[in-house]
């Protein structure tokens, strides 16, 4: 059990110095067995300048955060200056940890630039000896692959003269990671490239039949299929489901008891009799929001809002 909190754990990331640890970098790619993401990992030699590129880029991307946050599913997006902090084993980087640690790189590196076309993403990875310390996570941008511009001939000028560079195969990377892996945590700083690298649409997917199932046999809802049908394969609404499920206020009597309270009370357009809530193409929104325990009221106006996402005060 993790005896720190997660920024304790970001105070100390902000301390390693990591000028006298290999760099290397590895490619990730991604298959599917029965519909569930696997990756593999192979790794890439690298020169002394690139290693050193490498290596400002996890640097840079450190010292230029201040604050952390936790990650929220609901969340807004990831400020300037700012990450957001998730468990690993709560995303599909887990499953990329676990087979980072199997690997030798001396036994694992890349076999033709064919492996390059293939890759979803690639790691920045920083290592003790043995032990790596942590891993700064890319999915590939579009220009990973330079393309040739169409009647232009790519030429080198080194030494003092041209090389024709036509048949040269030619890789980007960025300048930014989209998070850092480090004691067991996972530190994100693009929220949408985090989440469609690990994912989480699957995930959301996954949970939403989950929920299905559970609000089905709790008959809590009149028309289980008209909810289906409205949420669909909209992101918006997986992603609403899916926060739904983490909390699972529906599965406690007295939330459900206090929803119908509040609903009666404010004249909310939910019916509810014979134990079900009576869903409408109209209502479902609102019944989905009140799940996810997004309907606040403000102690100073008085007024009722609907929020996108929420910070607990302790």
């Amino acid at each position: 059990m993790k005896n720190k909190t997660n920024k304790q754990i970001f105070a100390e990331l902000k301390k390693e110095d990591f000028s006298r640890q290999i760099i290397q970098l590895g490619i990730i790619k991604e298959y599917k067995r029965d519909r569930v993401s696997h990756y593999s990992i192979k790794y890439i030699n690298i020169g002394k300048k690139l290693e050193k590129r490498l290596l400002s880029i996890v640097n840079n991307t450190i010292s230029h955060t201040k604050t952390i946050e936790q990650y929220q599913l609901d969340g807004v997006d990831i400020e300037d200056g700012e990450m957001k902090s998730i468990e690993y084993e709560e995303t599909d980087y887990f499953k990329i940890q676990e087979e980072l640690q199997k690997l030798q790189p001396q036994d694992s590196m890349i076999s033709g630039i064919g492996e390059l076309f293939l890759a979803k993403g690639y790691l920045i990875i920083l290592r003790n000896g043995d032990k790596i310390v942590t891993t700064g996570f890319k999915t590939l941008p579009e220009s990973w692959k330079l393309k040739k511009a169409k009647g232009l001939i790519p030429l080198l000028f080194k030494d003092n003269k041209f090389d024709d560079m036509e048949d040269v195969p030619i890789f980007n990377i960025s300048n930014s990671i989209d998070f850092l892996y480090y004691q067991d945590l996972l530190f994100v700083l693009s929220k949408k490239n985090f989440e469609s690298g690990l994912n989480f649409r699957e995930g959301m997917k996954a949970k939403a039949v989950v929920f299905y199932d559970s609000i089905g046999q709790l008959g809590l809802i009149n028309n289980i299929d008209l909810l289906k049908d409205f949420v669909g394969d909209n992101q918006k609404y997986l992603r609403k489901l899916s926060v739904i499920e983490n909390l699972s206020n529906y599965k406690d009597a007295e939330y459900i008891k206090k929803i119908v309270k509040m609903a009666k009370h404010y004249n909310w357009d939910i019916g509810y009799s014979n134990g079900k809530f009576e869903l409408n193409e109209t209502n479902i929104d609102t019944f989905l929001t009140l799940l996810q325990n997004k309907r606040l009221k403000s102690e100073i106006t008085e007024e009722i809002f609907d929020v996108d996402s929420a910070r607990k005060v302790e």
